[in-house]
């Protein structure tokens, strides 16, 4: 709702009370019949007093001059005329009533407030109430306070006045005045009993007393139509603070004659209704409601809808158009997702993640592809050629080949010697062989495949993507690097149609082979095709477990669940020391559970496995990701914690991954600090720089409320990665919440993806600081 602190209900025409015959347009009045029949006796007891004061004038005039000794009938007729008042009939005091009425509805406010004087100079009991409205709508609050204490004395409407009264009370901040007129109109409620606006008065009375859940229950109690367009405003207005969101949409629908455009955007938007909202606020914008507000919402909410170029380009707007006011309006809170950290709530998260993201999906494929041996044939190659050269007595040429020979073959020794690590799940320490080897050899297309899967499985895809096509296009034979490298661009949002384009033409031009099949399965993958994908779960090729995850992922994606489980199975008896393979039998064999017993099957499962946890500690990240995961789904995150801290104070060499689970681990068991210090040790001490570690600490600083050392790490993952969205779009809204919506607006149009959702990050309005503005206004 808008402004859902602003705890006054102004006079104005469509909630208050000008007395009038249109009884849409009043605030606080009698019913029709009830209020024409006290007129009519009122006006006519005024007329005949009138008369009366004219003839006891007059006797008064003559026995005057019959004691003179001289008759003077000009001198009579003279003070005759003095004596005289002008009448007023009833009639025309109610016309120059609805006359003053109209003037105020049409903008005339200066005329209508002169009208209600003269009305008041002729019968003072029966206009001071509608005075005081008047001055009210004038915004004359002060005085209009003095009038309703006037209206009260004269017992004229005593419990509406005194609400008026307090209304006024609170413009002018007399909060004694406003407690003590509020007070006043609770005791004169029960005098009203019988009156039919009786359930309204209530209303308002308990509204102003802050007692919303009475109010709301005067508001459902009541059959009366007196001011329906205040009645449904109160009732939206108390639904939202008790976020009864629909309800309060309903309330507001129901005014039909002025729409509340602005407030109704931002109940929309609250229930996630994002497109409505929008259109809401368009509506507001062209009505020229809330101006400000309206704008810098729509920026907002089409910032949570993920249209994020729109909303950079709206921001931008706003701000350059109100430069000091639009961080006045709504300031923002950065805060990490809820969820993430909710067992039941990270369950769905989690499990909708495993079945549609692709990082997800393609990190388990690198983990399951293959390594590279050497081109042993090369090498011999580049021996005979040597021995040959010899033989012709072209001994430059020989020493080249030889050297090339000597070169390749240390390199091959390395490469050998690497991948024995990757395969014992010693990720980072094959890494870093193999970037010493890639200097000696910096055109190997195996080397470089080699370490960009490492890289990828570490999950530093700009590095992977670097890596693979660097081997792809030393070698465009290798076809399994080409399809990687349009893998790892998707993953970090760099074009890579161009690429796939020309892979795609190239392995079309091949012979139907068991590999050519593969490649085009994996291509068909990436372009999220599983009708084409499905062909291959028709192969009969040997399980391999490359071709094992790819059945997974097919059959599930497809539905055939039988054959998904049956893959997963065949892993875990492949690898049944190592954690992935369980995950992803989890994934498969629970997939159709409920939220309690998802969570129940996954602990008695894990309970009986006998991991190495080699892969836990150093391995590819998507396991250390996923056994988090379900560690915090079944609420064993501490125990893990334990387990972890335990590795590392008896490890000294190579802890750069043991920190890092851990570092995620504590993240997600909300032990913020400690996480946050993990981080910064993993970054400042042991040089661990990759743009997502850079972003995860950054995830860290902002859950610990260090939200400048946040900001500081996106500068740099997004430095390393410029095409790192989820990167921009934190550093974006740290930029909002420190009054920067400029640079908030640089990276946010960055961000080319109109269907972007951050994985932790969110934002929300921080209604303590809007709160405190509002008691503060020169702070």
């Amino acid at each position: 709702m808008a402004d859902t602190h602003e705890d006054i209900i102004i006079i104005e025409d469509s909630d208050a009370a000008l007395h009038s015959y249109n009884q849409h347009d009043e605030f606080l009045d009698e019913n029709e019949d009830e209020a024409r029949q006290k007129k009519i006796i009122l006006f006519g007891g005024i007329a005949i007093i009138v008369v009366l004061l004219i003839i006891v004038t007059a006797l008064l005039l003559i026995k005057n001059a019959s004691t003179q000794t001289t008759s003077d009938f000009s001198t009579l007729d003279n003070k005759l005329q003095e004596a005289k008042k002008p009448v007023i009939q009833q009639s025309k005091l109610e016309n120059m009533i609805a006359k003053a009425n109209y003037l105020y509805s049409t903008g005339a406010k200066e005329k209508a407030l002169t009208l209600y004087e003269n009305i008041a100079h002729y019968s003072q009991a029966i206009s001071q109430y509608n005075l005081g409205v008047a001055q009210m709508k004038n915004e004359q609050y002060a005085l209009a306070l003095k009038t309703f204490q006037n209206a009260i004395l004269n017992d004229e409407k005593r419990c509406v006045s005194a609400i008026n009264a307090a209304v006024c009370s609170l413009h002018v901040k007399d909060e004694a005045s406003f407690k003590y007129y509020i007070d006043l109109a609770y005791a004169y409620l029960p005098y009203e009993i019988n009156s039919p606006l009786y359930s309204y008065y209530y209303t308002l009375v308990n509204y102003y007393n802050k007692n919303y859940l009475g109010a709301l229950s005067g508001l459902k109690n009541t059959d009366h139509p007196a001011y329906p367009v205040v009645q449904n405003h109160l009732s939206a207005k108390i639904n939202a603070l008790y976020n009864n969101n629909y309800d309060a949409i309903d309330s507001l629908e129901k005014i039909n004659e002025d729409i509340d455009d602005f407030s109704l955007a931002l109940l929309y938007a609250r229930v996630g209704d994002f497109n409505l909202a929008i259109d809401h606020l368009n509506s507001a914008i062209i009505k020229n409601e809330q101006p400000l507000k309206a704008k810098l919402a729509r920026s907002y909410i089409n910032l949570k809808a993920g249209h994020i170029q729109k909303a950079a380009s709206q921001l931008k707007k706003v701000t350059d158009e109100y430069p000091q006011e639009v961080y006045k309006a709504y300031p923002v809170n950065v805060k990490l997702k809820d969820a993430l950290f909710d067992p039941q709530k990270a369950q769905a998260l989690y499990r909708k993640k495993i079945q549609n993201s692709k990082f997800i999906n393609y990190q388990k494929i690198f983990y399951f592809s293959p390594y590279k041996i050497f081109n042993a044939n090369q090498t011999i190659s580049y021996i005979r050629k040597g021995n040959a050269n010899i033989y012709i007595d072209n001994v430059k040429s020989a020493q080249e080949y030889l050297k090339k020979s000597y070169s390749s073959s240390n390199v091959d020794i390395g490469i050998t010697k690497a991948i024995k690590k990757a395969l014992s799940l010693k990720i980072r320490e094959a890494n870093q062989d193999l970037q010493k080897l890639v200097k000696i050899q910096p055109k190997h297309s195996i080397l470089h495949y080699n370490l960009a899967l490492t890289y990828a499985q570490m999950g530093n895809m700009l590095q992977a993507n670097k890596h693979f096509l660097r081997s792809y296009h030393l070698d465009a034979k290798n076809y399994l690097s080409g399809v990687y490298a349009v893998m790892t661009s998707q993953l970090i949002n760099k074009n890579y149609t161009k690429l796939e384009s020309l892979l795609k033409d190239s392995i079309s031009t091949q012979e139907t082979s068991e590999e050519i099949d593969l490649y085009n399965t994996l291509l068909h993958l990436s372009d999220n095709d599983y009708l084409s994908a499905i062909e291959w779960l028709d192969k009969d090729y040997k399980q391999r477990p490359l071709y094992l995850i790819l059945d997974t992922l097919i059959a599930s994606k497809t539905k055939n669940l039988d054959r998904a489980k049956s893959a997963a199975s065949k892993l875990t008896v492949m690898f049944p020391h190592d954690i992935l393979p369980h995950m992803i039998y989890i994934d498969t064999h629970f997939s159709s559970y409920k939220t309690p017993k998802y969570a129940e099957e996954v602990l008695k499962y894990l309970k009986k496995q006998h991991f190495n946890f080699t892969d836990l500690y150093y391995g590819p990240f998507i396991t250390r990701y996923t056994y988090i995961q379900e560690h915090l789904i079944t609420g064993r995150l501490y125990y893990l914690r334990e387990q972890l801290k335990q590795v590392l104070q008896t490890t000294d060499t190579n802890t750069e991954d043991i920190e890092s689970v851990l570092a995620l681990a504590s993240l997600y068991n909300k032990n913020f600090e400690e996480s946050y210090t993990l981080y910064n040790h993993l970054i400042d001490e042991l040089k661990v720089r990759d743009a997502y570690t850079l972003y995860l600490g950054a995830v860290a600083s902002t859950a610990a409320q260090h939200h400048a050392n946040a900001i500081a790490l996106l500068e740099l993952s997004k430095m390393k990665n410029e095409n790192f969205f989820e990167a921009r779009y934190a550093l974006a809204l740290l930029y909002m919440e420190i009054k920067n919506n400029e640079g908030a607006s640089i990276q946010l149009q960055k961000i080319n993806n109109d269907a972007f959702e951050s994985e932790y990050f969110e934002f929300n309005i921080d209604t303590d600081k809007l709160m405190f503005m509002k008691e503060h206004p020169q702070g």
